[in-house]
């Protein structure tokens, strides 16, 4: 009898062991991972539950009524700074659950060379399967490049470009508008190259000009990101104000600090305008004149890209040092 039990008592002190392991091992396993930026895919829509943010954080979120239930797609397009800006804005507006967050960017692509990728098209296919009531742009450092259109090259910045670019632009400025949303273009960060950011000065012209013709909200990131005099800098003050890398090794893109700040200035525009108004509206009543370019006939045999011209541009890849760096 004694040995019955001391076995039965040998047996409750294991189980009372054993049983709380194999809780903690069942509950681990189902956790999910933690994630310091939200998975890359193409078009998914993330929501993320609730977690436990300093004060300073929800600033952003308490700028609209409470009262407020409205759900709102916001649509990043754009390059790869526009794959950033959709992280960004991700972790600045996630505590947020109006809106959903949709990356519809791409990489090494813009308006110079729709031969590689067409945002023209690109755009009307995704409004076409998409609700777009936010719609966040960022283009531009893939495009110091020729334009070629009905056989016809044009060299970079010269003024048939410049017509071709405009109009391109205001094409696709038309089809966002048509869905009603409301369009937030983002101005081109300073650039660590003199000579790159010298061009990128060039397209912020360009796109702050057809801005204001479409009625498109101009998002200037000026003073963010910068040195005291506008300057370059690797370094700088994040949206909380601490000191921290905001910029990557290429010159060109932001570590996700940057990204952060870059998206605080967009999403407190987003913010306040639906503070003033129920819903994102159309930027403009009147329609969009899409201008017109003299069409000129190719000489057989010229204005063709040759093999090295089919290479898409690359100064929006993560890991791209070119000889302007």
């Amino acid at each position: 009898m004694k040995s019955e039990s001391g076995s039965r008592l040998r047996l409750a002190l294991a189980l009372a062991f054993v049983l709380p392991l194999a809780a903690f091992w069942w509950a681990s396993a189902q956790a999910e991972p933690l994630r310091l930026a939200p998975p890359s895919v193409e078009s998914a829509a993330l929501i993320t539950p609730p977690v436990d943010i300093p004060e300073q954080k929800q600033e952003l979120a308490v700028s609209a009524p409470a009262a407020k239930t409205d759900r709102y797609n916001v649509v990043v397009l754009g390059d790869s700074l526009g794959d950033g800006m959709w992280a960004g804005l991700y972790h600045v507006l996630r505590q947020d659950k109006r809106f959903n967050v949709i990356k519809k960017s791409r990489v090494a692509t813009g308006f110079s060379r729709q031969d590689y990728y067409d945002w023209n098209e690109a755009v009307r296919e995704i409004a076409a399967e998409t609700k777009i009531d936010i719609a966040v742009v960022v283009m531009g450092t893939n495009d110091r490049q020729p334009i070629v259109e009905n056989g016809v090259r044009y060299a970079l910045f010269d003024d048939n470009w410049r017509e071709v670019y405009k109009r391109r632009v205001d094409d696709f400025t038309a089809t966002l508008q048509a869905t009603g949303a409301r369009i937030y273009w983002l101005q081109l960060p300073v650039m660590r190259s003199p000579r790159f950011g010298a061009d990128m000065a060039s397209f912020n012209e360009i796109f702050e000009e057809r801005a204001l013709a479409n009625g498109v909200d101009f998002v200037r990131t000026e003073g963010l990101a910068s040195g005291a005099d506008g300057s370059y800098t690797a370094y700088g003050e994040d949206r909380f104000g601490r000191t921290r890398l905001l910029r990557a090794e290429d010159g060109i893109h932001f570590t996700m600090a940057g990204y952060e700040l870059l998206s605080g200035k967009v999403a407190d525009a987003i913010l306040a305008d639906i503070t003033e108004a129920t819903a994102p509206r159309i930027a403009t009543t009147a329609p969009v004149m899409l201008r017109a370019v003299e069409e000129t006939t190719a000489t057989p045999g010229e204005a063709k890209y040759d093999m090295a011209d089919r290479r898409p541009g690359r100064s929006d890849d993560w890991l791209w040092l070119g000889a302007t760096n």
